[in-house]
């Protein structure tokens, strides 16, 4: 997983039936450490969203439990869950604290949104447990319907984990902000899978329908929209195309080897390969300074106090257009220092917000 892109468990691990368990036997998951950590982080999370305030030690016995229950080799020490909690404050910006009264810690904002990964060769497949354990996120009735899926598969009831109904439960995670039609999704999913290169029919937001062929690398999920990033086949250029937007998709033209470093480049880039704007400065009203002292430690900002209460914050390399949405969001409480050029487009921004609305 890569830091700005984070939630459900698509992950690659081995399964084999234990043969100590001989009346009911259960299939023991066998995972690698990115993987292990991956399903603590995902239970972490879940377990706060349901308000069950998990601490060090407690959640350290849920997963001994786990083990037990579910024949899978995933237990920890309390030590570990505390670095994990920091990986989560720290990496992903989990707004995490601990309640004192509760003994545990919990979600400030209970509506925070732990992305999914970029699925790439080593966190493939969605394996049961992992599917299980993300499906703590979901709301019924589609938890229930991940469930099943799961069941039947353990069962050796179902002839493809992939079927119909488990990409449309994938597809509705929480937070989803666009419509996704579960056949394309399926097609594009497989073709990232098969490394099969796809033909899309994709309309563009001025309504325009445009057809690619298109090497699909890697998928990911980024604050509540389903993307598909690879490579044109003809130009070799890289693109990122929200799914939503495919309308046909033609499967089966050719085959494509993945780009490893399209892979890991976007993982420790992100998703959009936007510019960053370097030492960005901003003063900030005493009315906003209490969240910013709270963001301080994670977003690792610089911040100047003044006589007057106010702050001027100098920012890490920043993307433009994110600074612009937060400084115009804060409605007239942060003022553009420098640099001067960032300044002037959000005066502009600003200009045109007062004559629509004027």
């Amino acid at each position: 997983m890569f830091a700005g892109e984070k939630t459900f468990a698509f992950l690659n691990s081995g399964a084999y039936i234990d043969p100590a368990h001989h009346e009911h036997p259960k299939r023991r998951i066998t995972l690698s450490n990115q993987s292990r950590q991956a399903l603590r982080l995902i239970k972490l999370i879940a377990e706060m969203k349901k308000n069950n305030y998990p601490n060090a030690n407690s959640f350290s016995e849920l997963l001994r439990t786990i083990d037990i229950d579910e024949n899978v080799d995933c237990g920890c020490s309390a030590r570990t869950i505390m670095r994990d909690i920091r990986t989560l404050q720290q990496e992903y910006h989990a707004p995490i604290s601990y309640d004192p009264v509760r003994r545990g810690y919990y979600l400030r904002n209970p509506d925070w949104e732990f992305q999914v990964p970029i699925m790439s060769e080593e966190i493939l497949s969605m394996t049961l447990l992992g599917t299980r354990l993300a499906s703590d996120l979901l709301p019924e009735p589609l938890k229930s319907s991940v469930d099943s899926a799961v069941e039947k598969s353990l069962t050796g009831n179902s002839t493809e984990f992939f079927d119909d109904a488990m990409i449309e439960s994938l597809i509705c995670a929480t937070g989803i902000k666009a419509a996704v039609e579960p056949a394309i999704f399926k097609k594009v999913f497989d073709g990232w899978r098969l490394h099969q290169v796809l033909t899309l029919t994709y309309r563009k937001p001025n309504g325009e329908d445009r057809r690619h062929r298109f090497e699909p690398h890697l998928i990911a999920f980024h604050r509540g929209i389903w993307y598909v990033k690879g490579r044109e086949c003809d130009s070799r250029e890289v693109k990122c195309y929200a799914i939503q937007r495919i309308h046909a998709v033609e499967f089966g033209l050719d085959t494509f080897e993945t780009d490893r470093k399209l892979v890991e480049n976007t993982k420790r880039n992100g998703l959009f390969e936007y510019p960053r704007i370097d030492g960005v400065q901003l003063r900030c009203d005493a009315e906003i300074a209490f969240y910013l002292r709270e963001h301080q430690k994670i977003k690792k900002f610089k911040l100047e106090p003044q006589t007057d209460g106010s702050l001027i914050v100098t920012l890490r390399p920043a993307f433009e257009h994110e600074v612009i949405r937060w400084v115009l969001g804060e409605a007239g409480h942060i003022e553009v220092l420098y640099p001067a050029e960032l300044r002037r487009k959000v005066a502009a921004a600003a200009q045109k917000v007062c004559e629509r609305n004027s």
